[in-house]
């Protein structure tokens, strides 16, 4: 066999190499790490069980919150209530709907009373340079604002956050699909949305490319006579 390597293609594509494999490796140990932590509903601060009375009395509509949860945008649904057995009033989180677009819903749409586990007055915001302008008028924010939403639902002072440990999230194309996850919301540092199986996958996906690389990288040579057996 004869191998003559092109000089700047091969520190090229060793470079490449290198790069392709460390982000797998990043992306495997990021993936063991995730395996090996506990269950995200273990690290939540100390919650409490709430029976929330919703104030069906306001002719608005639901506050409604864009973030993630799983990985996939959601929309976070905010009402005003009341704590039943101190009436302290409060803007609780009821639900969310997954998909890029909000669901209007009118609080009168709500049932009476919510029970929930959840934490009072919540720590996380999406606050983000990125975030996209809120749009009161419709009733729509990118980041936590009670102050904002309490404007709008007519709420003087401003209530604290109720947040659910664990949410209800409804598939916005049919409302009667749901299902439960933890809220990142809720916690005293922002949860990592990935799961742990998105990790695996990308890990697999950049050491693909390491071996297209170098089935490429060999058949130039080979074709320019430069490989041979």
């Amino acid at each position: 066999m004869t191998f003559k390597p092109m000089p700047i293609l091969t520190v090229l594509s060793l470079a490449s190499l290198v790069i392709l494999i460390l982000l797998g490796n990043w992306q495997y140990a990021r993936y063991s790490e995730k395996i090996a932590m506990p269950a995200q509903t273990e690290q939540i601060d100390v919650a409490e069980v709430y029976r929330v009375e919703i104030d069906r009395s306001q002719s608005g509509n639901v506050q409604q919150v864009y973030g993630f949860a799983d990985g996939e945008p959601i929309w976070r649904r905010y009402a005003p209530g009341q704590i039943v057995g101190t009436g302290e009033p409060v803007l609780v989180m009821v639900e969310a709907t997954g998909g890029p677009e909000p669901v209007p819903a009118a609080i009168a749409e709500l049932p009476d009373t919510v029970a929930l586990e959840g934490i009072l007055a919540a720590k996380v915001a999406n606050e983000s340079v990125f975030n996209a302008q809120d749009n009161p008028e419709a009733d729509q924010w990118y980041r936590l604002d009670p102050a904002g939403m309490s404007a709008r639902l007519g709420i003087v002072p401003v209530p604290p956050v109720l947040e659910p440990v664990i949410m209800t999230v409804r598939n916005a194309a049919s409302l009667d699909q749901a299902r439960q996850t933890p809220n990142p919301y809720a916690f005293s540092k922002p949860l990592d949305p990935l799961p742990p199986e998105r990790h695996f996958g990308y890990a697999l996906t950049w050491w693909g490319m390491a071996l297209g690389l170098i089935g490429v990288y060999l058949a130039l040579h080979r074709a320019r006579g430069r490989l041979k057996f």
